[in-house]
């Protein structure tokens, strides 16, 4: 029967021990570990080691990247190193990550943060004891710079991050179950179509051709807008149906969920993560944050676009 593979992205030395203990909790869940010092990778004879690498991202279903304090050797002739490249090649595959940074390196890198806008010193000269640099940093803000799939966990041992996917990983087959019955329900109409984004495209040439009318454009406009924002993809797993009709009529993020929102106490799963499920609807403070800004920008650009076209808030909401 086939198992979903999982690839471990990280340096390998420094992180050696996690890498083991990781190796022996996905095979135990009955899933298929995909680590390079394993044998796991095929090293094909026409590729370069490291691209060989890159090569079983795509073919694995979830990825888990962990950062700890070295950075690694390059990759090939570029300045990123070798899990960056692994890292954003799953990005582009997308598949799902899991990223994971050892706590100290993670308290560092908020110090980092925090003395990066003052023009008195140079970050980047000051020692961290937790890093041997601090290109480091620059990774962690890359993940979470991403728009969605950006989910970051500081660990302090393995036993926090076994406790972290297995809740994280039920969760994914939790909303498999429950959305499996849909799926089967609208399965039939998208056999034809090779991808999500093909589905998408498709609807929307369908029913701008059938109906064609402004608000309905604007619409689908609008919810290619929506796609592209984390906000979005976590009220969503809260099982609240953002549209754009329900944006415009809450002024806050808050208000749209009925003021039920909680942020994780600093005992629970990192600044970052995201409970599943509701209400109350709990997630960490940094990404709390992200979501109302997000929130924000998304309804003043919705607002301004009905500007461009002439359609008032009051006559979108109403049709």
């Amino acid at each position: 029967m086939p198992a979903p593979r999982v690839f471990v992205s990280s340096t390998c030395y420094d992180l050696k021990y996690i890498r083991e203990n990781l190796k022996f909790f996905i095979r135990n869940l009955g899933y298929e570990p995909v680590l390079s010092e394993e044998g796991a990778v095929f090293y094909d004879p026409s590729l370069n080691i490291q691209d060989a690498c890159l090569v079983e991202v795509p073919a694995s279903q979830l990825f888990v990247l962990i950062i700890g304090g070295r950075y690694g050797g390059k990759y090939k002739e570029t300045e990123k190193s070798i899990t960056n490249a692994e890292y954003q090649e799953a990005v582009k595959s997308k598949i799902p990550i899991f990223t994971l940074v050892e706590r100290s390196v993670h308290e560092h890198f908020r110090l980092f943060l925090s003395n990066k806008e003052n023009k008195s010193l140079d970050p980047r000269k000051i020692t961290y004891p937790a890093v041997d640099s601090t290109k480091i940093f620059d990774f962690i803000e890359e993940v979470q710079g991403q728009s969605i799939n950006n989910a970051l966990f500081p660990f302090s041992d393995f036993e926090e991050i076994q406790h972290y996917l297995k809740q994280q990983w039920s969760g994914m087959l939790y909303r498999f179950l429950t959305t499996e019955g849909e799926a089967k329900r609208v399965g039939d109409l998208f056999s034809s179509l090779s991808s999500a984004t093909a589905n998408i495209e498709f609807l929307t040439r369908q029913v701008v051709k059938s109906v064609g009318d402004n608000i309905t454009k604007t619409t689908i406009e609008f919810y290619d807008l929506l796609l592209g924002y984390e906000v979005y993809r976590d009220l969503a797993i809260w099982g609240l149906h953002p549209s754009p009709k329900s944006i415009l009529e809450n002024e806050t993020i808050d208000k749209f969920c009925n003021n039920k929102i909680e942020v994780m106490t600093s005992d629970d799963y990192g600044n970052d993560s995201l409970t599943y499920g509701g209400p109350p609807y709990v997630l960490g403070k940094n990404r709390l944050e992200r979501n109302k800004k997000n929130y924000n920008k998304i309804r003043e650009e919705l607002i301004n676009r009905l500007k461009e076209k002439s359609i008032s808030v009051e006559e979108f909401i109403k049709n």
